[in-house]
């Protein structure tokens, strides 16, 4: 929700995520602020509880050089999932990290310190406030703090009215001219799996009532797995040669996309015969 948003949209999407387990939700977040906080026992314990299982290569995380500038960049199938995800391989991998997130999202003063708030709306404090996270970024990677970023901004969504394939919105360059600017090695990392349909359908009818369920995607997840792809690590000597931001953001997005499994033959067939 936005601060600014009609009070009927607020109750509509809090009426929502209340019907569809915001409020297991929010028991099991205040079960992990117990005690004295810990940024890594948090997402440890976060997915303890919910029994989420994440998949990946340990020993490809354990290959990502201990120091220097650092990005990841990866997909966004899911919305709240796969950043706690991305936020525990940054913490394996160097012990801390700063994310870019929905200012919306940077509440908890205890995470907070953790966040680096974007904000999405057409105005001159937005736009203060982005320039202001892009400079804090950038002292993080000059601290060896990596930087963890979606660079599509958003939920990945199906297009055709939410019956077609699920695909990222447009990347931005931010995370690009990010990483010209330090000079930094890039890990790409591509999530498999994606929301449910009524997701896709209701992120094409309303963005409040695609809002309201994103808490309810989240809870789907418990008690699954989470599969996600590492790539090896992108020297910055490799990215140098692309000229532009665009051209750096298109291979990047490649370099992700590259990642995912290979759909089973049959799959292939039936995906080659849609329109």
């Amino acid at each position: 929700m936005q601060p600014d948003d009609p009070w009927f949209v607020k109750q509509l999407i809090t009426t929502i995520e209340v019907a569809l387990g915001r409020r297991k939700i929010e028991s099991i977040y205040r079960g992990l602020k117990q005690g004295p906080f810990d940024i890594q026992a948090f997402f440890q314990e976060a997915f303890a509880v919910t029994d989420i299982e994440l998949v990946y290569d340990q020993h490809r995380l354990a290959s990502i050089p201990r120091t220097g500038p650092l990005v990841f960049v990866a997909n966004h199938p899911y919305g709240v999932i796969d950043g706690m995800a991305l936020c525990d391989m940054a913490l394996k991998a160097r012990g801390n990290f700063r994310i870019l997130i929905h200012a919306m999202l940077c509440q908890d003063k205890d995470l907070a310190p953790y966040f680096l708030p974007i904000d999405f709306r057409l105005t001159k404090a937005a736009m203060k406030n982005n320039i202001r996270a892009k400079k804090m970024a950038q002292e993080f990677l000059a601290q060896d703090i990596p930087i963890l970023i979606f660079p599509s901004g958003f939920v990945s969504t199906a297009n055709k009215k939410g019956f077609g394939t699920v695909v990222d919105a447009p990347w931005t360059t931010f995370a690009a001219k990010l990483i010209r600017d330090a000079q930094a090695n890039v890990v790409p990392v591509y999530f498999e799996g994606q929301n449910s349909r009524r997701f896709h359908l209701a992120s094409h009818i309303a963005e409040p009532l695609r809002m309201a369920l994103l808490l309810n995607e989240a809870k789907n997840k418990f008690g699954k797995s989470i599969k996600a792809y590492l790539g090896d690590t992108l020297p910055w000597e490799t990215l140098e040669p692309f000229e532009g931001r665009q051209a750096l953001t298109d291979h990047l997005y490649d370099q992700v996309q590259q990642l995912a499994p290979a759909l089973p033959a049959k799959k292939q067939r039936i995906s080659a015969l849609r329109p």
